[in-house]
């Protein structure tokens, strides 16, 4: 099992390592890259989690892999493509704070312009709240924002891929 975790963490690792370059040239790129990111890691996440277990199943595991090693080795993958991914935001928001009041003054803009809707829908008390939370947000925040969306994320494709490539013997 221990070879498994090998492979799985070295997917893992890439697939967080794209998440962080989108996320940054993305930054570059003058966005807010935090919808985007989201999206691209929505992409991204079935096939690294599919890579691995498919690699493991066909390539290690003489054509066999069973529902609790795809749940168990997609976890692999998808944890370590969040916590990496958490971490390098944390780190990169801190050294480029630009890129942070970036993302905060297009976060405080959309909620502005959708301000007759939620006040409509909600009342004047939901917008005046939503609006200071906003104003209060903190690179902690869009870092674990990321990190919990890879999270539910892994978690959905990693049942359905397990399921689709369980291969048990018999």
């Amino acid at each position: 099992m221990k070879k498994y975790f090998s492979y799985a963490a070295k997917i893992g690792v890439l697939a967080a390592v794209l998440s962080l370059l989108a996320f940054f040239i993305l930054g570059l790129l003058g966005e807010d890259p935090t919808l985007k990111s989201i999206v691209f890691s929505f992409a991204i996440t079935p096939f690294f989690i599919g890579a691995a277990l498919y690699f493991i199943r066909f390539k290690v595991n003489e054509n066999h892999l069973s529902f609790a090693e795809g749940m168990t080795l997609g976890f692999v993958v998808y944890i370590l493509n969040a916590l990496v991914s958490f971490i390098g935001i944390l780190i990169g928001l801190f050294s480029w704070p630009a890129l942070f009041e970036r993302i905060r003054e297009n976060k405080v803009n959309i909620t502005l312009e959708k301000k007759d809707f939620t006040i409509g829908q909600y009342g004047e008390e939901t917008f005046q709240r939503t609006y200071e939370s906003i104003m209060d947000l903190n690179v902690f925040q869009i870092a674990i924002n990321d990190f919990i969306w890879k999270i539910v994320f892994g978690l959905f494709f990693t049942i359905i891929i397990s399921i689709i490539l369980r291969k048990t013997k018999t």
